[in-house]
Formats: structure tokens, sequence, C-alpha cells
């Protein structure tokens, strides 16, 4: 059996792609860069967060008035979530089922997509 061969010419025209999607796919990842962000305030709100379009870091720092809900959307293995309550109140937030921070607790609740689903990783109360 005969092993494929690259060309020894390449068009012109198939280098400027290649070299186009390239320079696209670095600049890209230059830009994604290491710094997390922290999201404004939550809210006294139910959300739901999107690896990829949400920061890695959700803040909650008003106190909630009913018992709130955090929706995992989609993600990927390796995307996660830091979500930090400082806002109190005599309510609980419910962290995509895997977590339920009590009622006036100041707290932090990690997950991660591990591929096929958000896992808890890490949880600590203040």
């Amino acid at each position: 059996m005969r092993t494929p061969q690259a060309p020894d010419k390449y068009e012109r025209r198939d280098q400027d792609e290649l070299r186009a999607v390239l320079e696209q796919s670095v600049t890209a990842l230059e830009l994604r860069g290491s710094t997390h962000y922290v999201s404004a305030d939550r809210g006294d709100a139910n959300v739901s967060l999107n690896a990829g379009t949400d920061v890695d870091i959700q803040r909650f720092s008003t106190a909630l008035t009913a018992n709130r809900t955090i929706t995992l959307g989609t993600g990927a293995n390796g995307s996660w979530f830091r979500i930090v309550r400082t806002g109190l109140g005599a309510f609980t937030l419910d962290v995509g089922g895997l977590k339920t921070i009590p009622i006036s607790t100041a707290a932090f609740v990690d997950v991660r997509h591990d591929g096929t689903a958000w896992r808890l990783t890490a949880y600590g109360a203040h």
C-alpha cells in the first residue's frame, strides 16, 4: 500500500488561505489571554451561565429575596465557573443542582465541565 505524498509545490492561493487561517487562530488565542474576569453583580435573580459567553467568576452581592437558581448551560471539557456569594438574605442560591449555598451564607462554589457534564470541584463558606 502506498502512503499518500504531499505535493512538491502548493498553489499560492492555498498558502495564502492557510496563512490567513493560522493568523486568525493565533490572534484569537492571544486575545483570550489568561486573565479571569469578574462579572458585575448578578443581583437578586435566577441566571443561566454558558461557558465562552459568561465570564469565569460570577458575583452575587445583592441580598436574595427568594430562593435563586443558577442554571449551568453549555460547556466544554475544561470550562469552569466560580460563583461568589457575598450578598446574604434569608434565601438559598442553588448552583446547577450541584451545591446549594445555605441561607445567609457568604460562600464560593467552583464547578468544572468534564466534557460530559458539570461537576462540583470546590466549596467554601466565609
